[in-house]
């Protein structure tokens, strides 16, 4: 199989810009969400800078170190302030007298900076704050704290078990019916999900291939089996339809492609995404339905261009392909069914988030005993090295 080709399309790249450019989110997290190096973005950033404005470039650079000044000034300010405040109240060296300053003060300025200016420590002045609290409900504080991080990070999508498994990280004792009880007071419930429906258009008189799978979903590498499928989402425009490719052993959606049609180029760019990056050996199965994309000549021709064997559900019979297909429940359910789309380009960009950003990198999957796609894959090539 051919090595030529960029790893990451034009598409991607056009999108980790805009997470950068036009929502303000920092270079560092976006790199860490799409699971590129960081100076990989900036890359992309820059040649974009160069290409738009290189006098702009060089301006906003300035700008930068010229923000970076002031902001050592301010702080610099800022200390004098709170020595010049505090010091008539603090000269008796009392650390009751210091804490409740501090407390006074934690509105207007940090706790950190006061707290190393007084020459204490926070985690004393917090337990002075905290004293009349049990250490069960400052432990009860906590776990909520990191149970409403994880809920709030994962859209409200993620239930009592994925929550459990998020908190027990940081609380390894904490059980199910402590968590639940915090998550009934607070009402930390997931997103309620509608039934879903798939729907394959087989009725050709196609040549189909082999089931080669016979339900046996097990397999013991990456890049081993890939599955298929293709949906549809709703939007003001018209339909969106959008094609993903699977892997089996990682769960990790490793090309997928999205068009206001469902030709056949649309499956093969999603596949074409997913060689691109991923780059697998002959041999690899491709699996899907009987659905006449996946039938077609141009499509049976692209998979034997890039040795890939072809396996194909049964006719009418939805579970030979049920791995593809619960994505496209979840993501509807977790997702899509949430929202009243008004444009296909709306729609597209939750899309590119859930997968890659979210399913790919941060869902926890019950299949691969509540670990993420990324983790199984790295802990996977750990092995081999």
């Amino acid at each position: 199989m051919s090595n030529k080709g960029t790893r990451y399309n034009n598409q991607f790249k056009a999108d980790a810009i805009r997470l950068v450019v036009e929502e303000g989110r920092s270079i560092n997290g976006v790199a860490k969400d799409l699971g590129i190096n960081g100076q990989t973005l900036r890359n992309w950033l820059n040649d974009q800078k160069r290409k738009q404005d290189p006098e702009k470039s060089r301006i906003d650079e300035l700008e930068r170190q010229l923000k970076e000044k002031q902001k050592r000034i301010d702080d610099l300010d800022e200390s004098v302030d709170i020595l010049k405040k505090g010091y008539c109240t603090l000269c008796s060296g009392q650390p009751k007298v210091i804490y409740h300053f501090i407390e006074n003060q934690c509105s207007v300025h940090s706790i950190e900076k006061m707290c190393k200016l007084f020459n204490t420590s926070r985690s004393r002045y917090y337990t002075w704050k905290k004293h009349i609290k049990s250490k069960r409900v400052i432990e009860n504080e906590k776990i909520l704290k990191a149970a409403k991080q994880s809920y709030e990070e994962n859209r409200r999508i993620y239930g009592l078990d994925k929550l459990l498994d998020d908190v027990r990280e940081c609380f390894p004792h904490c059980s199910r019916k402590r968590l639940y009880n915090l998550q009934k007071q607070n009402n930390l419930y997931s997103i309620r999900k509608r039934k879903f429906k798939a729907t394959t258009y087989s009725d050709h008189k196609l040549l189909v291939a082999k089931n080669l799978l016979n339900r046996n979903f097990n397999v013991d590498k990456p890049n081993e089996v890939w599955v298929t499928d293709i949906s549809y989402i709703g939007t003001n425009e018209g339909w969106l339809y959008l094609a993903t490719v699977k892997d089996l052993y990682t769960k990790e959606i490793v090309g997928f492609a999205t068009d206001d049609n469902m030709k056949t180029q649309l499956c093969i760019n999603a596949l074409n995404n997913a060689i691109n990056r991923f780059k697998p050996a002959p041999g690899l199965i491709h699996h899907s339905d009987r659905g006449i994309q996946h039938c077609s000549n141009d499509y049976q021709e692209f998979l034997k261009k890039n040795e890939i064997i072809c396996s194909m559900s049964r006719k009418g019979n939805c579970w030979d392909n049920a791995c593809a297909e619960t994505f496209f429940s979840t993501i509807k359910c977790e997702l899509l069914y949430q929202k009243n789309y008004i444009t296909r380009e709306e729609a597209r960009r939750d899309i590119f988030w859930y997968i890659e950003i979210f399913y790919n990198r941060k869902r926890k999957h019950q299949a691969i005993g509540y670990m993420i796609p990324s983790k199984v894959k790295n802990e996977y090539k750990s092995l081999l090295t």
